[in-house]
């Protein structure tokens, strides 16, 4: 197949997701706004310097054309407010559209433009993907058409968490990007108390973001300074590092859809200590894989760390759950085929069609 990609390329998921699809022999071409990621390829469009709802509609002609001289077989956006609304714009047909978690369960609820946009974006979607179920109810909920919505994580490289080092006792470590949804003070509060208890505790926390300054602040001002550590965003063979080396995996967010750092924990045997939303509750229960607690709780969060670092029988019988169901139903590779067979449905669909339109003719 001809895929046209249209997503952030200066992300990694973007990039992860377009490399999957060209190791499976398809021609991926990459058109984004925001420049590529050093050492990767993507055509770059024009960025008005204005805000983002005028520069992505104002870069679709460009967009348009561009797609007329590769003529794809399925047009792939990602993020529906930006790249979604390009693709719906520039009229291309079978076109899917990925939702990321955020665009509509935060940005598309928040006001009558935004769920405007995400309904003028559903509505003309040929495939809705969701990476949960949560989010594939959003997505209905907007307009999709529930027989396009299909519900498919994206699993993780479970080969990356083959060969781990040996855990580290005490060893908390967090890996959400610093924005306000995934509510890093809480994480902070939290985990204060566990390491005035224990000595030989400590807090690492990876990512980067607008609030990472203010998050070292906060964090120099209530923990030890010598057992916390800030060490940014990491290449995908250090998270796994870390992830083998913790006890705890803490994530404190409003909201999410799957979340892929969750999976990675799972299968890296982080026992997580998670906040008691939606998109969690579909791979962990409270004391079912993982210790749950309400949301902005950070005395709740503190009695769940707690909890885990006290038990190392369930901790053990946690980790071997969640390793099985990552085999079972997030594996990368395995997850990526279901979409990539959506994906030929919908050109073969679309050459059926062009055929038939033909032999009318």
């Amino acid at each position: 197949m001809k895929i046209a990609t249209l997503g952030n390329a200066a992300v990694i998921h973007t990039r992860r997701w377009v490399e999957c699809f060209r190791a499976r022999g398809h021609e991926v071409r990459v058109w984004s706004l925001e420049p590529a990621a050093e050492g990767w390829d993507a055509h770059v469009l024009p960025r008005a310097p204005l805000p983002g709802f005028l520069r992505y509609g104002l870069a679709t002609p460009a967009l348009t054309q561009a797609l007329a001289r590769f003529q794809p077989d399925v047009v792939d956006a990602h993020f529906v407010p930006n790249y979604g609304v390009m693709a719906a714009l520039s009229g291309f047909h079978p076109f899917s559209i990925t939702a990321w978690g955020s665009d509509l369960l935060i940005d598309a609820p928040r006001d009558v433009l935004q769920r405007a946009r995400a309904r003028f974006v559903l509505t003309r979607a040929d495939l809705v993907l969701a990476d949960s179920n949560n989010l594939a109810a959003a997505a209905r909920q907007h307009g999709a058409d529930p027989a396009r919505v299909h519900a498919i994580p994206w699993g993780v490289e479970i080969e990356r968490f083959a060969a781990l080092p040996a855990r580290e006792p005490g060893l908390l470590f967090g890996a959400r990007m610093h924005e306000p949804v995934y509510d890093i003070p809480t994480l902070i509060h939290g985990v204060r108390p566990v390491l005035a208890r224990d000595p030989h505790a400590r807090l690492v926390l990876a990512g980067d973001g607008s609030l990472r300054a203010e998050h070292e602040r906060l964090a120099g001002e209530l923990l030890p300074r010598d057992r916390v550590q800030f060490v940014g965003l990491l290449a995908p063979h250090e998270l796994a590092n870390w992830l083998g080396r913790a006890e705890v995996y803490l994530s404190s967010s409003w909201s999410d859809s799957t979340s892929v750092t969750l999976l990675e924990a799972m299968a890296a045997g982080a026992v997580p200590v998670v906040s008691d939303i939606d998109g969690n509750r579909e791979w962990l229960a409270d004391g079912d894989g993982a210790r749950l607690f309400a949301p902005g709780d950070a005395a709740a969060m503190t009695r769940a760390i707690e909890q885990v670092l006290d038990d190392t029988a369930w901790a053990a019988s946690a980790r071997a759950r969640n390793r099985a169901v990552i085999e079972a139903r997030g594996v990368w590779n395995t997850n990526m085929g279901h979409i990539e067979a959506l994906f030929e449905a919908l050109a073969r669909g679309a050459r059926r069609g062009s055929r038939a339109r033909e032999h009318l003719g």
